[in-house]
């Protein structure tokens, strides 16, 4: 494949140059070189990257957890058990999610019951008032 540029890069990869020049900062894309005008130009193994990058992060990776991937990647001591670690870790994380998302939709089931909606004072709202005042809500929650 020719060279491209990064406007090329963007709409054949489907992420936008700001994505590309941000990917740049974090090293996971690098220029092959600049055309006589200064412009980026990027390869297929930059457009490679890029779907990796995309298809990682469809499945749940940070770019940070991408980057090691790559770096694994250059590594030839890397293994096919480094890549199964990783993704087993990443299965872990996202049961632990789901598990919080039916958790936090049981709640918010919960909460709809207890509501009788109408006319009924905002400070005596069921909802309302479990925000306000339910001090185990925020528990092990993040602001």
């Amino acid at each position: 494949m020719v060279n491209m540029t990064i406007g090329q890069l963007a709409r054949e990869s489907g992420v936008s140059t700001e994505t590309l020049r941000y990917y740049e900062t974090l090293k996971l894309v690098e220029p092959v070189g600049r055309t006589s005008s200064g412009y980026r130009l990027y390869d297929s193994s930059s457009a490679a990257r890029v779907a990796f990058i995309k298809r990682s992060k469809s499945l749940g990776f940070q770019l940070s957890e991408i980057q090691s991937l790559l770096e694994l990647h250059k590594s030839d001591d890397s293994t096919a058990q480094h890549m199964l670690d990783l993704t087993e870790i990443k299965i872990d994380k996202a049961q632990k999610d789901i598990n919080d998302l039916i958790s936090m939709k049981k709640t918010l089931e919960d909460l709809v019951t207890e509501c009788p909606g109408g006319d009924l004072s905002l400070k005596d709202c069921p909802i309302f008032n479990h925000f306000y005042f339910n001090k185990d809500s925020m528990k092990g929650k993040n602001s």
